[in-house]
Parts: structure tokens; C-alpha cells; sequence
């Protein structure tokens, strides 16, 4: 297997509050052949992995998830 196809089978999520730092991570691991996806909260991150309770994703209702969720393997 070569190292683009090893890479590229990752997807990183990255949860910064700051617009800046999200672009400037999201670029440079997309530099590297990752799979990015980028939020600005802890409970928009839980969202996204599916792992929020349904009592907090009402009350976060103004977010609308773009991409499906997916399960997501954490590397040790």
C-alpha cells in the first residue's frame, strides 16, 4: 500500500473557536492528503460523531450538519 492511499484513509476532525486557526488547520491537513472536517464547538463536534444526547442537539438546532455522520475509529 502506498503512503497516499495510507494517508488518505484518514479523516481528521479539528475543533478550534477561532475562524483563522480553522482555515489554517484545515489547510495544512489537507496538504497532506488527509480528510478534513472542521468545527468551532465541542458540541458541534459530538454532533458530528453522532455522540451528542437528543436534549442538547435540540438546543443546538441552528447547526445543519453538511456531511453525514460517520463512524469515526480514534488512532491510539
Amino acid at each position: 500500500m502506498d503512503s497516499i492511499a495510507t494517508e488518505s484513509q484518514y479523516h481528521v476532525l479539528a475543533v478550534d473557536d477561532s475562524i483563522i486557526d480553522r482555515k489554517l488547520i484545515e489547510r495544512l491537513l489537507k496538504t497532506s492528503s488527509y480528510h478534513v472536517t472542521v468545527v468551532d464547538s465541542g458540541s458541534r463536534a459530538l454532533e458530528f460523531l453522532g455522540l451528542m444526547d437528543d436534549e442538547i442537539a435540540s438546543a443546538e438546532s441552528d447547526y445543519v450538519s453538511s456531511s453525514p455522520q460517520h463512524h469515526v475509529g480514534l488512532i491510539p
